[in-house]
């Protein structure tokens, strides 16, 4: 029996929602290289005012949760969704136009908070459709943020390529994820807010972080999260700094990599049940290594992009279906 048409219809909104965080996140890290010049920033630096879009993301995980929670998942999401909006139309004015560093680090921080905030409550309604679908999606809906940041990082390409100034470009995605997000999450399922479940799942919570196994699993995705976070703040740097090409092909190679873990997440699914769960954890994490290292010393640009296009789908796979 197909599923009713208004949880066909939540489908295709999650996946839009999913796709269009990845088309935000992805068009500022696109851009880099060109807000690095823009403001005339060090490595160091750099390091710095990206360290406020990472600061946002982590503050908006203990948040976000109850947002969705008090306010359902459709608001959390759009509200969440302009606020990365606003952050990247102050991002680009404020590197493009202003040149002011200050500025451009409030906005990446709205752009962290946002697309963190939005990343809880779109799960939040991923889970919901996929219990009423009954049969797993959760995978597509991420191959669908995937899917945005390679949307993201082409038209960043292009944007750099054709030389669009950083802060029209930035406005044009705001656009394009604030009310896209805002029509999408229309369709979203009515709010199923669970009532007294906090004390119930406290226990359990508190006795699954004494199973050392827990903690194994949490730094297994510390240490790949911060490999696809590396590759995401310095990857399109790194090929213009380091090995000397354009903006346009240091945003290019972001798209490589981006696109590469689309297929990891596509894919991943299949390795998981031909090969199983831990050949596919330390096959991955070996590619991702092995590829990680390429990129860096690799001295022509041919090695650099299959490194970065290895390194990319080995972090997907790992940290993602392993």
């Amino acid at each position: 029996m197909p599923p009713p048409r208004h949880v066909i219809a939540a489908r295709n909104g999650v996946a839009a929602v999913f796709g269009l965080n990845g088309l935000a996140v992805a068009s500022w890290f696109a851009r880099v290289p060109a807000a690095k010049d823009a403001l005339d920033l060090s490595a160091g630096q750099l390091g710095l005012l990206m360290l406020t879009l990472s600061a946002g993301a982590v503050l908006a995980l203990p948040v976000a949760g109850v947002l969705a929670q008090r306010f359902g998942a459709a608001r959390t999401v759009a509200t969440a969704a302009l606020a990365v909006a606003a952050g990247l139309v102050l991002a680009g004015v404020a590197a493009g136009t202003w040149g002011w560093a200050p500025a451009v680090g409030v906005g990446l921080f709205a752009i962290g908070f946002g697309a963190g905030s939005c990343e809880v409550a779109m799960n939040v309604e991923a889970a919901a459709v996929e219990r009423r679908l009954g049969r797993t999606i959760m995978p597509r809906f991420h191959a669908a943020w995937s899917l945005g940041t390679v949307a993201g990082a082409g038209l960043g390409a292009a944007s750099a390529r054709l030389d669009v100034p950083i802060a029209a470009h930035l406005t044009a995605m705001a656009v394009v994820v604030g009310g896209g997000t805002v029509a999408a999450v229309r369709s979203f399922l009515p709010d199923e807010r669970a009532e007294g479940q906090s004390a119930a799942k406290g226990g359990g919570l508190r006795a699954a972080w004494r199973e050392p196994r827990t903690v194994l699993i949490g730094l297994l995705v510390l240490v790949m999260a911060f490999t696809e976070g590396t590759a995401n703040d310095w990857l399109a740097v790194a090929f213009v700094d380091g090995h000397g090409v354009s903006e346009a092909a240091g945003a290019a190679s972001f798209g490589v990599f981006v696109a590469a873990m689309t297929v990891g997440r596509t894919l991943g699914t299949v390795a998981l049940d031909r090969w199983g769960r831990l050949r596919v954890l330390w096959a991955t994490m070996a590619l991702a290594a092995a590829g990680a290292a390429v990129t860096v010393y690799a001295d022509s640009l041919p090695w650099h992009w299959p490194a970065s296009r290895c390194g990319a789908s080995a972090r997907a796979s790992a940290s993602r279906w392993a």
